[in-house]
């Protein structure tokens, strides 16, 4: 009794169409079924255990498998392309400490298939080799989360919530092979990009409905990784690919509002500050440079942070100090960093 169960299927048919020649279509139709179920059991009457299964498949977007069939370009669409599929599993469980304060630990994994990469493959009668983009890549994640919820009583509510999350893979970007010329092909996974271990956040609010309200939201992240790199280095070691953590990074947002009756009208007059704390986080290490610096004064940003620790791109320069090694001239370049202590006054009127 209390149980309840979800559970639901999904089809999905997908085809390139009639444009294409049968010799570049293994099969002009492809189909895929998803199941997905869900359940949810009520342990007591202060507890609930839940748990959930699904299958997802992605169409890949039709640049991949369209783009330029007909030119000489460095990557073809392949229309023969998978769907890239998703399998995840979660499971929680929920209790309720109070009547207003309820706490939750769950579970997840994704196992990711069918990513796209590139590889070289002929091109009709031609003995030139063109790259193509083909399903071969793998990634996964999984990780758990703790959270602590105080729904609003007494003229307060909040939360607080911790999630150590772990994501892996071949490569970041279907294109990284031909953006990095590597010394060999990377065959392992590896943190990918958006791989943040762990993050805190919290929020608050405050208020007296219908007179004023203040809301608190505090977020904490380690940080991402990053690829290091070395001067005069033409083909890096893909182990080396995310080797490294950029410094962690955290931000205070406030908002403030007292509300008004003028004329018969809602007015509110409000406060809003982001990055109150006024932090210094890394926003992007590598923002990328248009036009072309002169190679006199040609930048690098990730080389200057892997020797250095400091963050903002620089160019090398004279050697200053004579050791027959050029000197960097830091840029400090203000697209590397989130945007500082920003705080914003305003009234609005509702009708």
């Amino acid at each position: 009794e209390g149980m309840v169960i979800n559970a639901g299927i999904r089809y999905d048919y997908f085809s390139v169409g009639n444009q294409l020649d049968a010799a570049e279509v293994e099969n002009r139709a492809r189909d895929q079924w998803s199941p997905r179920v869900g359940i949810a059991y009520p342990i007591s009457d202060r507890d609930v255990f839940s748990f959930h299964y699904g299958r997802f498949s992605q169409v890949p977007d039709r640049q991949y498998i369209f783009e330029n069939r007909g030119a000489a370009v460095r990557t073809r669409g392949n229309p023969n392309l998978e769907n890239e599929t998703t399998v995840s599993y979660q499971a929680a469980l929920q209790h309720m400490f109070t009547e207003s304060v309820t706490g939750q630990f769950s579970v997840y994994f994704k196992d990711i298939f069918g990513l796209l990469t590139i590889e070289e493959v002929s091109s009709g009668d031609s003995p030139a080799l063109v790259t193509q983009y083909v399903n071969k890549d793998y990634a996964s994640s999984r990780g758990f989360e703790l959270s602590l919820t105080k729904r609003f009583t007494r003229n307060f509510a909040g939360e607080l919530s911790y999630t150590y999350g772990v994501a892996t893979g071949v490569a970041s970007d279907p294109n990284q092979q031909q953006q990095v010329d590597f010394l060999y092909l990377p065959i392992s996974e590896q943190p990918l990009d958006w791989d943040q271990r762990h993050t805190v956040s919290a929020t608050a609010t405050v208020a007296q409905p219908n007179n004023w309200s203040a809301n608190f939201v505090w977020t904490f992240g380690t940080g991402f990784p990053y690829t290091p790199r070395e001067r005069n280095v033409r083909k890096p070691d893909p182990l080396l690919t995310n080797s490294r953590r950029l410094p962690s990074s955290a931000s205070l947002t406030v908002q403030a509002e007292k509300y008004y009756k003028i004329w018969g009208q809602r007015v509110k007059l409000f406060l809003r500050g982001n990055n109150v704390l006024d932090a210094n986080n890394i926003q992007d290490l590598e923002p990328g440079n248009w036009p072309q610096p002169p190679q006199a004064l040609a930048t690098d940003y990730q080389v200057f942070y892997s020797e250095t620790g400091r963050a903002g791109g620089a160019y090398l320069g004279d050697d200053m100090n004579e050791d027959g090694v050029q000197d960097w001239v830091p840029l400090n370049d203000p697209r590397v960093f989130q945007e500082g202590r920003n705080i914003r006054v305003g009234i609005g009127v509702s009708f």
